[in-house]
């Protein structure tokens, strides 16, 4: 899907600034192009890329500010490739950034005392954007940020951990808008708050689209909340199991919601409803051993989960997981284009690196295998009902396959 953020800045500059939005997936930078201000967002893997535009824009004589997720939590490292930086949500910050552009300057740092109210945001300037060039399915932000503390979490870091939500009616305005059959909601966890979700389910009924969108296992403890996220249109949701082991769970610090010995029974729920399932499953944790892996595609196929999410635990910047590693002296590296949860970028406590690298990858090969996509999609049918759900879950898991095999090119 293509991407949400610099889409919303645009929407949020000024009408008499020209725009232009590049993106590297789909477009060719031109260094040598006129530019006030170049302003580029980063994530943890995208970051030694990010550096090198910015590097090269600055050597052409352009004013460079770097935001985002990575840039956000490693500023003093940021620092060196902008003239600014943007810390954290950047709805309050830019204005006044750009205020201070149009006076002949820039602070090196910007940074809101407050998170933003995210009531009245303006729709994202997707016509900026070669949407064509992407799965057609929008993304549409209803609230930011995740009541859980999981220990690897850095998005958890960057939007806190109180919840925020937007009106739901400008929720359902932006979704009509998009003029999409497909939405994608781009919610941590959007069922994190049951009442404001009833709410929101109830309102994208009547538009006759369908969605997906991210939240936690006990969605499937309230019928009522899985009946009205059926009939509003959600065929799948994106739900991190994280690990089969209750030990593991407790380590991450998700005990709360996430009880293994539950999981097959709210998988049944799930399909009962017709809701597909992207499984998030995570191998690296101090209790995994070698049977992690057999054990993990074993539960996968039994269960039927209809995209499997294979990761390998990765210690992002800014995140407990990461300080925890870096005092116990476990940390590999900092070659952040590895840390692309592909990769081993840590010392396991029950296997050696390259023990986990061969396990993730062998359980990669197995869930990912063209037969095991086919597998699953035709099971998938008997209670999705519908071709196209199964349909979209064998293309999530083709995409997935696509991803493991880029991650493991030098």
């Amino acid at each position: 899907m293509s991407q949400l953020t610099l889409p919303l800045m645009a929407a949020l500059t000024p009408a008499k600034h020209d725009i232009a939005i590049l993106d590297e997936n789909v477009d060719v930078i031109d260094f040598d192009q006129e530019a006030d201000l170049v302003a580029i967002t980063a994530l943890t893997p995208t970051a030694p890329r990010a550096y090198e535009i910015a590097d090269e824009f600055r050597r052409r004589g352009r004013k460079v500010v770097l935001g985002g997720v990575h840039p956000s939590l490693m500023v003093d490292e940021a620092s060196i490739h902008a003239d600014s930086v943007v810390v954290g949500e950047s709805e309050d910050i830019w204005p006044a950034l750009l205020a201070d552009l149009d006076n002949g300057g820039m602070k090196k740092r910007y940074q809101a005392d407050t998170k933003p109210d995210l009531a009245g945001l303006p729709f994202p300037r997707r016509d900026l954007m070669k949407e064509n060039a992407y799965l057609n399915i929008p993304k549409v932000e209803t609230s930011r940020g995740c009541p859980f503390r999981c220990s690897f979490c850095s998005t958890t870091v960057f939007y806190g951990t109180r919840m925020r939500f937007r009106p739901v009616e400008e929720v359902v305005a932006e979704v009509k808008a998009a003029e999409h059959r497909f939405v994608f909601f781009t919610d941590n966890n959007i069922t994190a708050n049951k009442n404001y979700a009833k709410r929101l389910f109830r309102a994208l009924a009547p538009l006759g689209v369908f969605w997906l969108s991210q939240g936690s296992i006990d969605m499937a403890d309230d019928i009522e909340l899985m009946k009205l996220a059926t009939a509003s249109g959600c065929v799948g949701m994106l739900v991190g199991f994280e690990s089969l082991s209750d030990a593991n769970i407790l380590e991450i610090g998700k005990k709360a919601t996430n009880r293994v010995e539950e999981y097959e029974e709210k998988i049944r729920i799930f399909h009962k409803h017709k809701i597909g399932l992207i499984g998030c499953f995570v191998f690296g944790f101090d209790g995994d051993d070698e049977s992690v892996f057999k054990k993990t595609v074993d539960f996968i196929n039994r269960n039927n989960i209809d995209c499997p999410q294979l990761t390998v635990l990765t210690p992002y910047p800014g995140t407990s997981l990461r300080a925890d590693l870096e005092s116990q002296g476990r940390l590999l590296h900092s070659r952040w284009e590895k840390y692309d949860v592909g990769n081993v970028t840590f010392i396991p406590k029950k296997m050696t690196p390259e023990e986990l690298q061969k396990g993730y990858n062998w359980a990669c090969d197995k869930v990912y295998s063209h037969m095991a996509i086919i597998r699953r999609g035709i099971k998938s049918m008997k209670y999705m009902k519908q071709p196209y759900r199964s349909y979209l879950f064998t293309r999530n898991s083709s995409i997935y396959r696509k991803l493991y095999l880029v991650s493991q090119e030098d």
